[in-house]
């Protein structure tokens, strides 16, 4: 009989992590960090609860950290097998994984200079940009409604999660004994009301469900009183001779954000200011969308009539 086991998004938001054990095989869901302060991040440098060298196979359903982070100490503590994604979130990868070591690499530095200044023992990094690219090595691209066989007993199937760019509904296809069972692994799945990303695609047959539940407890405000609070504050500064701070995400809400200015100025209700996108991933995983345009809802895209491959100024132009 399958066995599942939650190594982490259980009990909390981040560090999505679950082990598939079926007929010999160990295939892990997601390698993701924890995230959410001092104390969670510490969870980080922990020893893995499995052994990274008798995995089988990594499915990855996007490229957030929480979903991907430790992909890269996974290598290092001795996996060696692929990773399956898509191939949008394998050059999302190659965006977010370098960021975070670098990151991760200079509080390293910089902890062990405070720790010599004390007289304690330098610490480790958990792993370098070496194990980055040794993730990237690994990653074998699957595109959207093709079946891969991982292997005899188990075959792989992505559906569009509509989250960010490239994210994916895992099916998994497990046989046991000759009988047949389905998984369903949403990862993280995006609002059908929000911009840009497709509609979350529609699962209708499963055995199993593995699901996310992050929003699960509450209501949104609708996006046009959003918009219209938006447009309000961009006017109102415009009169003020002021400015405005957007601070965002760098993969997704930058997008998103970029693309409603886009709207508000083809309405003529963004005065004619500067825009500045002050983030050096923000502008590199914006290029990786224009890239992957064929995977962005076409009806958004008239909206702000871009085109595959158009850089964002098309649309906006004060950018």
């Amino acid at each position: 009989m399958a066995k599942l086991t939650f190594w982490g998004a259980a009990q909390e938001v981040t560090g999505s992590c679950h082990l598939i054990e079926t007929e010999g095989l160990r295939i892990l869901l997601d390698c993701g960090m924890h995230q959410g302060g001092r104390q969670a991040e510490r969870r980080n440098g922990e020893p893995f609860p499995f052994n990274p060298r008798q995995l089988d196979a990594v499915i990855l359903s996007h490229g957030h950290l929480d979903h991907s982070g430790l992909l890269p100490r996974l290598f290092k503590e001795g996996y060696k097998g692929p990773v399956y994604c898509t191939e949008a979130t394998r050059n999302l990868l190659a965006i977010m994984l370098e960021d975070a070591a670098g990151l991760h690499l200079r509080d390293v530095e910089w902890e062990n200079r405070r720790r010599k200044r004390a007289g304690k023992p330098e610490i480790e990094p958990w792993y370098d940009m070496d194990d980055v690219l040794h993730v990237l090595e690994h990653c074998k691209g699957v595109p959207y409604h093709e079946t891969r066989s991982v292997n005899g007993h188990v075959k792989l199937y992505f559906r569009d999660a509509a989250h960010i760019i490239g994210s994916a509904i895992v099916e998994l296809q497990l046989e046991e004994k000759g009988r047949h069972k389905k998984l369903v692994f949403s990862g993280d799945l995006g609002n059908p009301d929000a911009v840009l990303m497709k509609d979350p695609e529609i699962v209708t047959d499963a055995d199993v469900v593995l699901m996310e539940g992050t929003y699960g407890d509450r209501d949104h405000r609708t996006m046009d009183n959003t918009l219209e609070e938006l447009g309000e504050a961009l006017q109102q500064a415009s009169q003020d001779k002021g400015n405005v701070l957007i601070p965002s995400f760098a993969v997704g809400r930058t997008q998103e954000m970029l693309f409603h200015l886009g709207v508000l100025y083809k309405q003529g209700k963004v005065p004619q200011q500067r825009i500045f996108l002050d983030s050096p991933m923000g502008i590199e995983v914006t290029r990786l969308y224009t890239e992957y345009m064929d995977l962005l809802d076409p009806e958004d895209l008239k909206k702000i009539s871009v085109k595959l491959g158009d850089d964002p100024k098309s649309y906006l132009p004060m950018l």
